[in-house]
């Protein structure tokens, strides 16, 4: 599966690129630190999932995925957050976010996210649907 990272740091892109490249179905992993770039990969390579940091410049997290539901794709899209961001949590969920985790507390979660996501696509191909 293609992954698309869209985060305000280049560290944690690295970070998150390195830990994705050793799960065993994720293929390429594309980053992206601006929101233009991230709508840009999104619409060229129609990702499977997408992780987005919360903290984008203004309203730009809610509006990726605004485009990313609006294109109809069946893309996952896990949010960054960073600490507590209770309001911001329900805005997300309201957007249809598949996964929540705080981007400094909970990374070592992420990999079990890809692994649950691919069992899923796994299932979902193997029905037929």
């Amino acid at each position: 599966m293609q992954v698309l990272i869209v985060d305000s740091s280049l560290e944690i892109i690295e970070r998150l690129q390195q830990m994705l490249s050793e799960i065993k179905s994720v293929g390429t992993v594309y980053g992206a630190v601006a929101f233009k770039d991230g709508v840009d990969f999104f619409r060229k390579i129609n990702p499977s999932v997408v992780l987005v940091d919360s903290g984008l410049r203004g309203n730009e997290s809610f509006e990726l995925i605004k485009e990313i539901r609006q294109a109809g794709a069946k893309t996952q899209v896990i949010v960054l957050l960073n600490g507590e961001e209770e309001l911001l949590y329900s805005k997300f969920r309201s957007l249809g976010v598949d996964f929540f985790f705080d981007k400094y507390h909970e990374f070592e979660k992420i990999p079990g996210a890809f692994n649950y996501i691919a069992t899923e696509r796994k299932g979902v191909l193997s029905n037929g649907i």
